[in-house]
């Protein structure tokens, strides 16, 4: 779906590098941001080297920057006023037909959930009109948004949308 294969990809909320080693073994030229940096050093220790830190609602890039925003459960730890807010810096940061990728647990409240490690983590909800209203109320047009179980707990909403022209 991106509108120039040779137009760089910023990772949103890469974590520890899964997706990002990914699209760069397919030769996608890939940025990585995430706002933990013990996250980011789990990535570079895994081979990514574009990496920034930085919270997805105040980027660190130029406008038009990327043909393509790949959005894979980040926005599961934030409200829907800052997922709004992120989601709307994902449109600055993408260039006129750029293409966004975004999934987020589908359901509806919050949650804490165990972590695994002796601590928990805070994770919100949303529902499917919920999280399409956010994406097209910052001028992304919605291209298949779907509900399907996830590989990890739960329903999962997978959205996949593109910026029109300005």
């Amino acid at each position: 779906m991106l509108p120039d294969s040779n137009a760089p990809v910023l990772d949103a909320g890469c974590g520890s590098g899964r997706d990002y080693i990914e699209f760069s073994s397919r030769g996608v030229d890939v940025m990585g941001v995430d706002l933990s940096i013990g996250l980011l050093k789990l990535a570079e220790e895994a081979g990514c080297r574009k990496l920034a830190m930085s919270d997805l609602r105040k980027l660190p890039v130029q406008d038009a920057s990327f043909a393509g925003v790949w959005s894979c459960a980040s926005l599961v730890h934030m409200p829907p006023s800052g997922s709004r807010k992120a989601v709307s810096e994902f449109g600055r940061v993408l260039m006129p037909g750029g293409v966004l990728f975004l999934t987020v647990r589908h359901g509806s409240g919050t949650e804490w959930r165990n972590d695994g490690a002796g601590g928990s983590r805070w994770f919100q909800l949303y529902g499917k009109d919920e999280l399409e209203s956010i994406v097209t109320g910052v001028g992304f047009s919605i291209q298949t948004s779907v509900v399907e179980p996830g590989l990890v707990r739960g329903s999962w909403i997978s959205v996949f949308a593109t910026k029109g022209p300005k």
